[in-house]
Protein backbone atom coordinates (compact mmCIF):
# COMPACT_ATOMS: atom_id res chain seq x y z
CA UNK A 1 0.00 0.00 0.00
CA UNK A 2 0.87 3.34 -0.91
CA UNK A 3 0.10 6.63 1.17
CA UNK A 4 1.47 10.37 0.79
CA UNK A 5 1.42 12.55 3.57
CA UNK A 6 0.56 16.16 2.60
CA UNK A 7 2.28 18.77 4.65
CA UNK A 8 3.28 21.97 4.64
CA UNK A 9 7.20 21.70 5.85
CA UNK A 10 9.15 17.98 5.86
CA UNK A 11 10.85 17.71 7.98
CA UNK A 12 9.30 20.03 10.89
CA UNK A 13 10.68 19.87 14.49
CA UNK A 14 7.84 21.39 15.73
CA UNK A 15 5.55 18.70 14.14
CA UNK A 16 7.02 15.50 15.54
CA UNK A 17 3.98 13.99 15.65
CA UNK A 18 4.04 13.69 12.06
CA UNK A 19 7.20 12.18 11.39
CA UNK A 20 5.95 9.45 14.57
CA UNK A 21 2.96 8.43 12.36
CA UNK A 22 5.18 8.39 9.27
CA UNK A 23 7.80 6.01 11.30
CA UNK A 24 4.72 3.95 12.16
CA UNK A 25 3.27 3.69 8.91
CA UNK A 26 6.46 2.20 7.38
CA UNK A 27 7.64 0.13 10.67
CA UNK A 28 3.59 -1.66 9.65
CA UNK A 29 5.03 -1.83 5.71
CA UNK A 30 3.67 0.72 4.11
CA UNK A 31 4.91 2.78 1.26
CA UNK A 32 5.30 6.29 2.43
CA UNK A 33 5.76 9.12 0.22
CA UNK A 34 5.49 13.20 0.84
CA UNK A 35 3.72 15.90 -0.52
CA UNK A 36 4.90 19.53 0.46
CA UNK A 37 5.70 23.17 0.54
CA UNK A 38 9.12 23.22 1.53
CA UNK A 39 12.14 21.04 2.71
CA UNK A 40 14.20 21.79 5.34
CA UNK A 41 16.93 18.96 4.83
CA UNK A 42 20.16 21.02 6.11
CA UNK A 43 17.48 23.86 7.77
CA UNK A 44 16.58 21.61 11.12
CA UNK A 45 19.67 19.63 12.54
CA UNK A 46 17.56 17.95 15.22
CA UNK A 47 15.90 16.23 13.35
CA UNK A 48 17.34 16.13 9.86
CA UNK A 49 17.57 12.19 9.56
CA UNK A 50 18.40 10.02 6.90
CA UNK A 51 15.21 8.14 7.52
CA UNK A 52 13.07 11.12 6.05
CA UNK A 53 15.81 12.06 3.15
CA UNK A 54 14.87 8.08 1.96
CA UNK A 55 11.01 7.35 2.07
CA UNK A 56 10.28 4.62 -0.21
CA UNK A 57 7.24 7.16 -1.92
CA UNK A 58 10.48 10.04 -1.68
CA UNK A 59 9.55 13.69 -1.38
CA UNK A 60 8.19 16.05 -3.49
CA UNK A 61 7.49 19.73 -3.54
CA UNK A 62 3.82 20.08 -4.51
CA UNK A 63 4.47 22.99 -7.32
CA UNK A 64 7.88 21.16 -8.41
CA UNK A 65 10.09 24.06 -9.58
CA UNK A 66 7.43 26.80 -9.22
CA UNK A 67 7.60 26.18 -5.11
CA UNK A 68 10.11 28.81 -4.29
CA UNK A 69 7.32 31.20 -5.71
CA UNK A 70 4.91 30.53 -2.99
CA UNK A 71 5.89 33.22 -0.02
CA UNK A 72 5.94 35.67 -2.98
CA UNK A 73 2.45 34.39 -4.18
CA UNK A 74 1.37 34.13 -0.56
CA UNK A 75 1.36 38.49 -0.11
CA UNK A 76 -1.38 38.36 -2.53
CA UNK A 77 -4.74 38.81 -0.22
CA UNK A 78 -7.96 37.25 -0.29
CA UNK A 79 -9.51 35.91 -3.56
CA UNK A 80 -6.61 36.53 -5.75
CA UNK A 81 -4.29 34.38 -3.08
CA UNK A 82 -6.92 31.38 -3.40
CA UNK A 83 -7.14 31.33 -6.90
CA UNK A 84 -4.20 31.31 -7.99
CA UNK A 85 -2.67 28.72 -5.53
CA UNK A 86 -5.55 26.26 -6.40
CA UNK A 87 -4.90 26.86 -9.89
CA UNK A 88 -1.56 25.49 -8.91
CA UNK A 89 -2.15 22.83 -6.78
CA UNK A 90 -4.80 21.62 -9.51
CA UNK A 91 -1.97 21.84 -12.14
CA UNK A 92 0.74 20.10 -10.21
CA UNK A 93 -1.67 17.25 -8.38
CA UNK A 94 -0.60 14.53 -10.83
CA UNK A 95 1.94 13.58 -8.35
CA UNK A 96 -1.03 12.13 -5.77
CA UNK A 97 -2.12 9.73 -8.53
CA UNK A 98 -0.13 6.94 -7.95
CA UNK A 99 -1.30 7.12 -4.16
CA UNK A 100 -3.61 4.42 -2.50
CA UNK A 101 -4.59 6.72 0.70
CA UNK A 102 -3.82 10.18 0.61
CA UNK A 103 -2.94 11.51 4.36
CA UNK A 104 -3.19 15.66 5.05
CA UNK A 105 -2.24 17.01 8.18
CA UNK A 106 -4.03 20.01 9.26
CA UNK A 107 -7.32 21.51 7.48
CA UNK A 108 -5.72 23.68 4.88
CA UNK A 109 -3.94 20.68 3.42
CA UNK A 110 -7.12 18.90 3.24
CA UNK A 111 -8.61 21.60 1.86
CA UNK A 112 -5.84 21.45 -0.84
CA UNK A 113 -6.29 17.92 -1.90
CA UNK A 114 -9.98 18.00 -1.92
CA UNK A 115 -10.21 20.54 -4.62
CA UNK A 116 -7.56 19.24 -6.70
CA UNK A 117 -9.43 15.68 -6.01
CA UNK A 118 -12.77 17.19 -7.09
CA UNK A 119 -10.54 18.57 -10.72
CA UNK A 120 -8.43 15.96 -11.44
CA UNK A 121 -10.59 12.58 -10.46
CA UNK A 122 -8.27 11.48 -8.02
CA UNK A 123 -9.34 8.71 -6.54
CA UNK A 124 -7.52 7.58 -3.80
CA UNK A 125 -9.38 8.24 -0.02
CA UNK A 126 -8.54 11.28 1.60
CA UNK A 127 -8.07 11.42 4.93
CA UNK A 128 -7.65 15.00 6.80
CA UNK A 129 -6.30 15.39 10.46
CA UNK A 130 -7.34 18.61 12.07
CA UNK A 131 -5.14 19.28 15.01
CA UNK A 132 -5.84 22.78 16.36
CA UNK A 133 -5.21 26.31 14.57
CA UNK A 134 -7.00 24.78 11.69
CA UNK A 135 -10.19 24.53 13.76
CA UNK A 136 -10.04 27.63 16.30
CA UNK A 137 -9.42 30.53 14.15
CA UNK A 138 -11.97 29.34 11.83
CA UNK A 139 -14.64 29.10 14.71
CA UNK A 140 -13.20 32.36 15.93
CA UNK A 141 -14.23 33.79 12.88
CA UNK A 142 -17.35 31.97 11.60
CA UNK A 143 -15.87 30.50 8.32
CA UNK A 144 -15.10 26.65 9.51
CA UNK A 145 -17.76 25.85 6.56
CA UNK A 146 -14.97 26.27 4.69
CA UNK A 147 -13.70 22.79 4.63
CA UNK A 148 -17.18 21.53 3.43
CA UNK A 149 -15.54 20.20 0.24
CA UNK A 150 -13.31 18.23 2.54
CA UNK A 151 -16.41 16.81 4.55
CA UNK A 152 -17.88 16.23 0.54
CA UNK A 153 -14.83 14.79 -1.25
CA UNK A 154 -12.54 13.39 2.38
CA UNK A 155 -13.30 9.67 3.26
CA UNK A 156 -12.82 10.53 7.05
CA UNK A 157 -11.69 13.76 9.28
CA UNK A 158 -9.66 12.68 12.22
CA UNK A 159 -9.65 15.22 14.36
CA UNK A 160 -7.64 14.98 17.96
CA UNK A 161 -10.00 15.60 20.22
CA UNK A 162 -14.06 15.44 20.99
CA UNK A 163 -14.21 19.40 20.93
CA UNK A 164 -12.86 19.49 17.41
CA UNK A 165 -15.19 16.58 16.50
CA UNK A 166 -18.01 18.18 17.68
CA UNK A 167 -17.43 21.14 15.91
CA UNK A 168 -16.80 19.68 12.30
CA UNK A 169 -19.88 17.80 12.77
CA UNK A 170 -21.95 20.69 13.60
CA UNK A 171 -20.24 23.01 10.47
CA UNK A 172 -21.41 20.02 7.91
CA UNK A 173 -19.52 16.85 8.18
CA UNK A 174 -21.40 13.84 8.00
CA UNK A 175 -20.55 11.92 11.69
CA UNK A 176 -19.98 8.73 10.16
CA UNK A 177 -16.93 10.49 8.67
CA UNK A 178 -15.59 12.31 11.77
CA UNK A 179 -13.51 10.13 14.38
CA UNK A 180 -11.19 11.34 17.20
CA UNK A 181 -7.55 10.26 16.78
CA UNK A 182 -5.41 11.48 19.01
CA UNK A 183 -1.75 11.96 18.65
CA UNK A 184 0.62 9.91 20.92
CA UNK A 185 3.83 9.18 22.51
CA UNK A 186 6.59 6.04 22.91
CA UNK A 187 6.07 5.03 26.43
CA UNK A 188 8.22 2.16 25.65
CA UNK A 189 10.70 4.37 25.28
CA UNK A 190 10.31 6.81 28.14
CA UNK A 191 11.48 6.17 31.65
CA UNK A 192 9.52 7.00 34.32
CA UNK A 193 10.12 8.67 37.25
CA UNK A 194 7.17 9.21 39.69
CA UNK A 195 8.69 13.13 40.56
CA UNK A 196 11.02 12.18 43.45
CA UNK A 197 12.18 15.32 45.08
CA UNK A 198 16.08 14.76 45.88
CA UNK A 199 16.72 18.25 47.26
CA UNK A 200 14.44 21.03 48.83
CA UNK A 201 14.23 22.99 45.23
CA UNK A 202 11.19 22.56 43.03
CA UNK A 203 12.19 22.62 39.17
CA UNK A 204 9.42 23.34 37.05
CA UNK A 205 9.89 23.01 33.13
CA UNK A 206 7.96 23.88 29.93
CA UNK A 207 8.80 22.84 26.35
CA UNK A 208 6.57 24.12 23.80
CA UNK A 209 7.06 27.23 21.07
CA UNK A 210 6.43 31.05 22.56
CA UNK A 211 3.20 31.67 21.04
CA UNK A 212 0.38 33.35 22.49
CA UNK A 213 -1.63 29.98 23.06
CA UNK A 214 0.82 28.32 25.31
CA UNK A 215 0.12 30.84 27.94
CA UNK A 216 3.18 30.93 28.85
CA UNK A 217 2.88 34.48 29.87
CA UNK A 218 0.24 33.07 32.58
CA UNK A 219 2.92 30.75 34.02
CA UNK A 220 5.22 33.39 34.30
CA UNK A 221 2.52 35.94 36.17
CA UNK A 222 1.65 32.93 38.58
CA UNK A 223 5.26 31.83 39.69
CA UNK A 224 5.56 36.25 40.79
CA UNK A 225 2.90 35.42 42.86
CA UNK A 226 3.89 32.35 44.20
CA UNK A 227 7.83 34.35 45.09
CA UNK A 228 5.44 36.78 46.94
CA UNK A 229 2.73 35.19 48.64
CA UNK A 230 5.21 32.16 49.65
CA UNK A 231 8.75 33.28 49.69
CA UNK A 232 9.77 30.10 51.74
CA UNK A 233 9.01 28.25 48.21
CA UNK A 234 12.69 27.30 46.29
CA UNK A 235 11.63 27.38 43.09
CA UNK A 236 13.73 27.62 39.77
CA UNK A 237 11.42 27.13 35.63
CA UNK A 238 13.55 26.24 32.88
CA UNK A 239 11.55 27.31 29.14
CA UNK A 240 12.97 25.18 25.90
CA UNK A 241 11.18 26.43 23.01
CA UNK A 242 11.62 29.83 21.01
CA UNK A 243 8.99 31.58 18.85
CA UNK A 244 7.72 35.31 18.20
CA UNK A 245 7.06 35.94 21.88
CA UNK A 246 10.99 35.10 23.12
CA UNK A 247 12.01 38.44 23.62
CA UNK A 248 8.38 39.65 25.54
CA UNK A 249 8.89 36.59 27.79
CA UNK A 250 12.17 37.25 29.16
CA UNK A 251 11.53 40.94 29.71
CA UNK A 252 8.67 40.00 31.26
CA UNK A 253 9.98 37.77 33.81
CA UNK A 254 12.29 40.74 34.43
CA UNK A 255 9.30 42.68 35.47
CA UNK A 256 8.16 40.78 37.76
CA UNK A 257 11.55 40.39 39.71
CA UNK A 258 12.23 36.24 38.60
CA UNK A 259 14.51 36.53 35.79
CA UNK A 260 17.35 34.96 38.14
CA UNK A 261 15.19 31.69 38.56
CA UNK A 262 13.95 31.43 35.17
CA UNK A 263 15.99 29.77 32.21
CA UNK A 264 14.77 30.20 28.47
CA UNK A 265 16.87 27.65 26.68
CA UNK A 266 15.72 27.99 23.15
CA UNK A 267 15.00 24.88 20.54
CA UNK A 268 16.62 21.77 21.91
CA UNK A 269 17.23 18.54 20.96
CA UNK A 270 15.07 16.25 21.57
CA UNK A 271 17.46 14.35 23.29
CA UNK A 272 18.30 16.82 25.45
CA UNK A 273 14.63 17.60 26.22
CA UNK A 274 14.22 14.46 27.45
CA UNK A 275 17.44 14.87 30.06
CA UNK A 276 15.44 18.13 31.23
CA UNK A 277 12.28 16.29 31.82
CA UNK A 278 14.02 13.38 33.69
CA UNK A 279 15.60 16.53 36.08
CA UNK A 280 12.45 18.19 36.81
CA UNK A 281 9.87 17.72 39.00
CA UNK A 282 7.01 20.02 37.28
CA UNK A 283 5.58 20.30 33.55
CA UNK A 284 3.64 23.64 33.14
CA UNK A 285 1.85 24.39 30.06
CA UNK A 286 -1.40 26.89 31.44
CA UNK A 287 -3.03 27.17 27.05
CA UNK A 288 -5.37 29.74 26.47
CA UNK A 289 -7.77 30.34 23.47
CA UNK A 290 -5.40 33.01 21.47
CA UNK A 291 -6.66 36.29 20.17
CA UNK A 292 -6.75 34.84 16.61
CA UNK A 293 -8.68 31.79 17.82
CA UNK A 294 -5.79 29.66 17.79
CA UNK A 295 -6.05 26.73 20.03
CA UNK A 296 -4.35 23.87 21.20
CA UNK A 297 -5.51 20.27 20.16
CA UNK A 298 -3.89 18.24 23.08
CA UNK A 299 -0.24 18.78 23.22
CA UNK A 300 2.03 15.87 22.89
CA UNK A 301 4.58 18.05 25.26
CA UNK A 302 2.06 16.79 28.33
CA UNK A 303 2.01 13.36 27.13
CA UNK A 304 5.32 13.00 27.59
CA UNK A 305 5.56 15.07 30.59
CA UNK A 306 3.08 12.50 31.95
CA UNK A 307 5.13 9.32 31.07
CA UNK A 308 8.21 10.71 32.07
CA UNK A 309 6.14 11.40 35.61
CA UNK A 310 6.17 14.98 35.91
CA UNK A 311 3.25 16.74 37.86
CA UNK A 312 1.46 18.45 34.80
CA UNK A 313 -0.15 22.08 35.67
CA UNK A 314 -2.39 23.22 32.23
CA UNK A 315 -6.20 24.73 32.03
CA UNK A 316 -9.54 23.78 30.87
CA UNK A 317 -8.75 24.29 27.67
CA UNK A 318 -10.01 22.71 24.07
CA UNK A 319 -9.01 18.76 24.49
CA UNK A 320 -6.84 19.13 27.55
CA UNK A 321 -9.17 18.01 29.71
CA UNK A 322 -9.53 14.65 27.73
CA UNK A 323 -5.58 14.09 28.84
CA UNK A 324 -5.62 15.79 32.63
CA UNK A 325 -7.92 14.92 34.92
CA UNK A 326 -8.08 17.59 38.02
CA UNK A 327 -6.64 16.00 41.13
CA UNK A 328 -6.21 12.37 39.68
CA UNK A 329 -3.83 13.19 36.55
CA UNK A 330 -2.60 16.31 36.92
CA UNK A 331 -3.71 19.66 37.75
CA UNK A 332 -5.92 21.90 35.84
CA UNK A 333 -6.82 25.89 36.02
CA UNK A 334 -9.18 27.71 34.27
CA UNK A 335 -7.49 29.92 31.55
CA UNK A 336 -5.90 32.69 32.37
CA UNK A 337 -6.47 32.69 35.83
CA UNK A 338 -3.08 33.53 37.37
CA UNK A 339 -4.45 33.26 40.82
CA UNK A 340 -5.97 29.49 40.41
CA UNK A 341 -2.57 28.73 39.08
CA UNK A 342 -0.18 29.86 41.78
CA UNK A 343 -2.53 28.07 44.24
CA UNK A 344 -2.11 24.78 42.03
CA UNK A 345 1.49 25.26 41.54
CA UNK A 346 2.15 25.70 45.78
CA UNK A 347 0.14 22.94 46.46
CA UNK A 348 2.35 20.72 44.56
CA UNK A 349 5.58 22.80 46.32
CA UNK A 350 3.17 21.53 49.67
CA UNK A 351 2.36 18.11 48.79
CA UNK A 352 4.77 16.00 46.96
CA UNK A 353 3.80 12.12 47.84
CA UNK A 354 0.05 13.27 46.73
CA UNK A 355 2.30 14.57 43.61
CA UNK A 356 3.80 10.84 43.10
CA UNK A 357 0.17 9.25 43.08
CA UNK A 358 -0.99 11.88 40.70
CA UNK A 359 2.05 10.84 38.40
CA UNK A 360 1.36 6.93 38.51
CA UNK A 361 -2.06 7.91 37.11
CA UNK A 362 -0.50 10.56 34.54
CA UNK A 363 1.12 7.14 33.18
CA UNK A 364 -1.09 4.68 33.32
CA UNK A 365 -3.98 7.19 31.09
CA UNK A 366 -0.87 7.69 29.01
CA UNK A 367 0.06 4.19 28.59
CA UNK A 368 -4.05 3.23 27.89
CA UNK A 369 -5.17 6.20 25.91
CA UNK A 370 -1.83 7.92 24.22
CA UNK A 371 0.66 5.56 23.41
CA UNK A 372 1.80 6.05 19.95
CA UNK A 373 2.63 2.38 19.29
CA UNK A 374 -1.34 1.46 19.75
CA UNK A 375 -2.25 4.22 17.89
CA UNK A 376 -0.82 3.94 15.20
CA UNK A 377 -1.63 0.21 14.87
CA UNK A 378 -5.79 1.59 14.81
CA UNK A 379 -4.20 4.21 12.30
CA UNK A 380 -2.17 2.12 10.09
CA UNK A 381 -5.59 -0.36 10.29
CA UNK A 382 -7.76 2.43 9.22
CA UNK A 383 -5.27 2.65 6.26
CA UNK A 384 -5.73 -0.49 4.68
CA UNK A 385 -9.51 -0.40 5.23
CA UNK A 386 -9.76 2.70 3.07
CA UNK A 387 -7.00 1.28 0.42
CA UNK A 388 -9.24 -2.11 0.20
CA UNK A 389 -12.54 0.14 -0.14
CA UNK A 390 -10.42 1.94 -3.17
CA UNK A 391 -9.63 -1.25 -4.76
CA UNK A 392 -13.12 -2.71 -4.31
CA UNK A 393 -14.83 0.40 -5.79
Amino acid sequence: MKVCFVVDKFPSLSETFVLDQIEGCLARGIEVGVICNETTFGKERNIDDPRWRNLPGGVAQWWGALGPLRPSLRRWSGKLWDKASTALDIAFAGKLEKYDVIVAHFGNNGLRVARAMKQRRISAPLVTIFHGHDVGAPMHDGSLSRYEVVFRQGALQLPVNGFFRDALIEAGARADRVAVHHMGVDTETIGFRAGERRDSRLALISVCRLTEKKGIEFALRALGEVQSVRPDIDWSYTIIGGGELLDAMKQLAASLGIAGRVAFRGPCPHSEVKQRLAEAHVFVLPSVKAGDGDLEGIPVALMEAMAAGLTVVSTYHSGIPELIEDGRTGLLAPERDVGALAQKLVWIADNPGSCEELARAARRKVEEDFDSGRLNDAFADTLFHLAATKVAA
